[in-house]
């Protein structure tokens, strides 16, 4: 959630309306709500005297919104981390983040980036279910005597462990645009 949007917009003023009410430039409006974070000394006695809240009132309710977040990515790193749990049990890339984010579900950026990473799992087990299938009738015919069933889960496995460290990092680094695929099956 985007503190000074939302209490711009529920008072009904535009970037530009706000500007000129507070003195502040059109610029310093649109840096802070890009970035979220808490406006400092003039700009912060500025808006709050705008918006008739005390300066540290206006504080607490970034500080509050923060906290959320931080729990929300939280949340969303237990899913992912969750996936982990194929190594040991079948299915357990699907199961545990499918049921931490349906636990989850609520919360608006949990939903959305749990959807994705719960979605992209669910493709991943379709994908290599028709890899297993298919792998004995075509790969086996290039490669003999090769385990092929063993080599394929071995490569997926090790696929799948890359895209859970891909995803943590860029978790880690609060960039939550990823595993974005355009066929979506929840």
């Amino acid at each position: 959630m985007n503190v000074l949007k939302s209490i711009r917009e529920k008072a009904g003023y535009t970037q530009s309306d706000l500007a000129n009410k507070t003195g502040l430039s059109l610029r310093t409006i649109q840096r802070l709500e890009a970035s979220n974070k808490v406006p400092k000394g003039f700009s912060l006695n500025a808006l709050a005297k705008e918006f008739e809240m005390e300066p540290s009132s206006l504080q607490a309710l970034y500080q509050q919104v923060k906290q959320s977040q931080d729990s929300e990515i939280t949340t969303i790193r237990i899913i992912n981390l969750s996936i982990l749990s194929f190594l040991g049990i079948p299915f357990g890339n699907l199961i545990f983040p499918f049921l931490i984010w349906q636990r989850n579900r609520e919360l608006e950026l949990v939903n959305t980036v749990g959807r994705r990473i719960v979605n992209f799992q669910i493709l991943f087990s379709l994908s290599l279910s028709l890899l297993l299938i298919l792998s004995p009738f075509t790969i086996s015919r290039w490669f003999p005597g090769i385990p092929v069933m063993l080599l394929v889960f071995a490569l997926a496995y090790a696929f799948n462990i890359l895209i859970v460290i891909r995803t943590g990092l860029k978790i880690q680094r609060q960039n939550l645009d990823f595993l974005q695929l355009s066929f979506r099956l929840i």
